[in-house]
């Protein structure tokens, strides 16, 4: 079957699934809300798994990455307890593709969910794809989801492999307001196996698209400063938005510190992986959505006592495709042959595996609107090619005044048609401002990651492999979200 035919049948495919999810009605949603009877396995050798998601979290915001506007002591505990990497990266830089992408261990391009799947419900991931917790189910591990479900919204979760689901099914159940469900759920599991996964929504606007000061987490933002790598001015209403964000923020780290004081109570917290990684970059204009470090940057930090040595900083380059390998390997599960990212076992225990200049690739396909993107990262050069002039957009920050004024800027052009291909040297350019496409000295450099890039697309059968630039910037323009 070729890939046109292959994407039709998916597509209708997903539409029966849906139609067939929709008939089950209420029914269905109470049933992957109950708790699972049978047996888990109480194996002693092998970890129970957290992991942690954040949305739209930036790659350097929590202060164990240098901020110090704010304060996250519980997720620091964990860079404190484990490893901390410092050069990682998501697949790509919005919700869908990147969450897809930790549970499959594959490229959006790959396992298909290539743009927000409550937007396009079709390329939502197949229920029949091989995920995460599908594997640690089959090896006994009890298995449950709480906080945001992105990947395919419109479906069970039980589909997927989580055989508990810690809250609601409609969009007011992706927020995680308390602990208490997942406290309850390692207390019920505390003689048993278990992988829990938590994403947390505090760092993703509201639905009017602004950030709201939480009460119990104040933040002056006449006492903080826009991130410099964000590449934004530092101008006062910028820092109330940013006031917001980063209360929010440290509500999040204190639930983070409530599940953490929860394994040390049980006493679990010795053989219990905690991963804490975010989805994608800040939820600002030329951040997340873009395949920039400021885009597709993401803290990473890993602690399990048992087996890590803490207080290490690794900076080998990472991917989030390397996690669920990870976690298999951890587990003692066979690691399939079709995952893309590779077990960093070796690296967390004595610094073994990826190495050297190892090559990072991003993409972007659709987020709300069409932004074809391929980008390939080493350790000092960075090659982003746009398929499309299509602006990148200010995402929800449409809705503030001062984002369509920040566009004036000759340094932030969200809303002006891309370039057909950019090239950075992050080494003396490390927020990717000064673009070296047309540079005859790094003509060279710039056929080298080409070619780099075009072999990547090649050997996973990148769908957007020699496709031409299309000019369809006026047809497709960045539209104000009403």
């Amino acid at each position: 079957m070729n890939r046109a035919s292959y994407s039709k049948s998916r597509a209708r495919g997903l539409r029966s699934l849906a139609l067939v999810a929709a008939l089950l009605g209420v029914g269905a949603g109470l049933l992957f809300l109950t708790k699972p009877g049978g047996e888990f396995t109480s194996r002693r050798d092998l970890p129970n798994v957290i992991l942690i998601t954040a949305d739209d979290l930036g790659w350097k915001e929590l202060s164990s990455y240098g901020n110090r506007n704010l304060s996250t002591p519980n997720i620091d505990r964990l860079a404190a307890e484990g490893v901390r990497f410092s050069h990682a990266f998501v697949a790509a830089s919005s919700c869908s593709p990147s969450r897809a992408s930790l549970i499959t261990g594959q490229y959006p391009h790959t396992h298909g969910v290539t743009g927000l799947a409550h937007r396009y419900p079709t390329r939502s991931l197949s229920p029949f794809h091989q995920t995460l917790p599908k594997l640690l189910k089959k090896e006994s591990f009890n298995t449950a989801l709480q906080g945001k479900w992105h990947v395919s919204p419109y479906l069970p979760t039980s589909w997927y492999g989580y055989q508990e689901r810690l809250s609601g099914i409609l969009a007011s159940g992706f927020q995680i307001h308390d602990s208490k469900e997942a406290v309850d759920f390692i207390r019920r599991n505390r003689g048993n196996r278990f992988y829990l996964e938590l994403n947390f929504m505090q760092n993703h606007r509201d639905e009017d698209g602004a950030f709201h000061l939480d009460p119990g987490y104040p933040v002056d933002p006449d006492e903080i400063r826009v991130p410099e790598y964000w590449t934004l001015p530092d101008w006062p209403e910028i820092r109330q938005d940013i006031a917001g964000y980063y209360s929010q923020t440290m509500k999040m780290d204190q639930l983070v510190g409530e599940i953490l004081q929860a394994l040390d109570e049980l006493r679990l917290a010795e053989n219990t992986l905690v991963i804490f990684v975010s989805d994608n970059g800040a939820p600002y204009p030329g951040n997340k959505m873009t395949l920039y470090d400021r885009g597709i940057g993401t803290p990473l930090l890993m602690r399990w006592p048992q087996r890590l040595a803490p207080k290490r900083v690794l900076d080998q380059h990472v991917t989030t495709l390397d996690i669920m390998p990870t976690i298999l390997e951890a587990s003692g599960i066979a690691v399939p042959g079709d995952l893309q990212g590779r077990s960093l076992l070796g690296v967390l225990q004595d610094g073994s595996g990826p190495e050297g200049d190892r090559a990072i690739f991003g993409e972007m396909t659709h987020h709300v609107h069409y932004l074809p993107t391929r980008a390939v990262r080493t350790r000092r050069w960075k090659y982003i090619r746009n398929f499309s002039d299509i602006a990148a957009g200010l995402d929800q920050n449409a809705r503030d005044d001062w984002a369509h004024r920040l566009c004036e800027l000759s340094n932030q052009p969200w809303k002006r048609a891309r370039a057909k291909e950019e090239l950075y040297d992050l080494e003396g350019d490390p927020h990717e401002q000064t673009n070296l496409v047309g540079d005859e000295e790094h003509e060279p450099r710039l056929e080298k990651m080409r070619t780099l890039l075009r072999q990547h697309m090649l050997a996973t059968q990148d769908p957007y492999l020699d496709r031409p630039f299309t000019h369809d910037y006026d047809a497709e323009r960045y539209r104000r979200h009403d």
